[in-house]
């Protein structure tokens, strides 16, 4: 079950925006080329990225689900350029914030939470405090699916952050993300359902008082 949902929420980090990679699977031509509805000029283009990230030492399946996606939308040519140069860019940028020794997952979700709105700074910021042996994959898609789901995004990060400090766990992450969509999808406003949330983890994962900028539920529901 955590490994379903570590994947799920892979996916969801890299196509944040748009369809999911099953999804986009769907538009494969029969020869099982997954860039056979490409035209010419756009697949070289795609297929010329693909070859900069792999040589570059980056997951590349996230350039090619964008594609994927582009293609499923009916979108142009120059429109899936543009969005799949922007994974590619998120991509560099994530292995920057990260250091070279970060992982294709880590680095697939790090790109997700650039893509929406988490600076270089804040991951940078994010890595420096975890465990040596910690995975950030499972805290990063955590954050990036809570900005996408309304939390402020000076909340969110502050508040992961604050978890690392307190040594959390993939599941602690996994049972908050849980816990903080069912509370919104009840309607409780998205920062008040994760500062909530937070106050319910066990003590062994809180690190001190909520870090400087987050606000206790009671000020942020005034």
């Amino acid at each position: 079950m955590k490994n379903s949902l570590i994947r799920s929420g892979i996916v969801a980090a890299t196509l944040i925006a748009g369809a999911t990679l099953l999804g986009a699977q769907d538009v494969r031509d029969r020869s099982g080329d997954p860039l056979g509805k490409l035209d010419p000029q756009t697949r070289y283009a795609v297929e010329l990225m693909l070859d900069s990230a792999k040589l570059a030492g980056l997951p590349y399946g996230p350039l090619e689900s964008k594609a994927l996606e582009g293609i499923s939308k009916r979108a142009s040519g120059r429109d899936i350029l543009v969005a799949v140069r922007r994974v590619l860019r998120t991509l560099r940028d994530a292995r920057s914030a990260l250091g070279p020794l970060a992982s294709a997952d880590e680095l697939t979700a790090a790109a997700g939470a650039l893509r929406v709105g988490i600076s270089g700074a804040e991951l940078t910021h994010l890595a420096s405090v975890r465990d040596g042996k910690m995975s950030l994959t499972v805290p990063l898609i955590v954050l990036s699916d809570l900005v996408t789901r309304g939390v402020p995004r000076d909340t969110a990060s502050l508040t992961i952050n604050q978890l690392l400090r307190g040594g959390a766990a993939d599941d602690d992450f996994l049972g908050l993300w849980r816990s903080v969509e069912r509370d919104i999808v009840s309607g409780t406003d998205p920062g008040v359902a994760l500062l909530n949330r937070v106050r319910q983890l066990p003590p062994r994962v809180q690190a001190g008082p909520p870090a400087a900028g987050v606000r206790p539920p009671e000020e942020a529901k005034s």
